[in-house]
């Protein structure tokens, strides 16, 4: 099963770490691994500093609006799943204040539909999976050249 946790960044810093994805993963990598409870309490307060809350109740709303119209689309329990039957492929997503959590099973499909009704609300979600070490925006930020 894949597990994919998305943060929503705020837009400055988006588009600050524009092509210095890596950096953002591993705060977050660092946040999961910390064990000392000093250490983790500085991480949190990194993690909100760069991340905006997300409006649980707007993005639930938003996600059953969009994803509606599939057969195999329901929400309940606070959860949007998703099954497309040719793939196999099955995925819930979990609307958090602070992080949205994606669920995957089979193919890649499911997932990929979560993905893109997201990243047509705003170009600043992160998505990692901390199990293969993939990451990065849902939607690429253009990097603001500087003459």
């Amino acid at each position: 099963m894949r597990h994919y946790e998305m943060y929503f960044v705020k837009q400055h810093i988006a588009a600050q770490y524009a092509g210095k994805e890596h950096l953002l993963y591993h705060l977050f990598l660092e946040r999961k691994r910390a064990i000392q409870v000093d250490e983790k309490d500085l991480l949190d307060k990194q993690v909100s500093f760069i991340t905006e809350p997300i409006a649980e109740e707007e993005l639930n709303t938003y996600l059953v609006s969009e994803l509606g119209a599939f057969r195999t689309y329901e929400y309940k329990n606070e959860g949007h799943r998703l099954s497309i039957n040719q793939s196999k492929s099955d995925a819930s997503l979990f609307v958090r204040k602070e992080k949205v959590n994606v669920y995957a099973t089979g193919g890649t499909e499911v997932e990929t539909v979560f993905f893109e009704v997201i990243r047509k609300l705003t170009p600043s979600f992160f998505a990692i999976d901390f199990q293969s070490g993939r990451y990065g925006w849902l939607n690429p930020i253009k990097q603001q050249k500087l003459v």
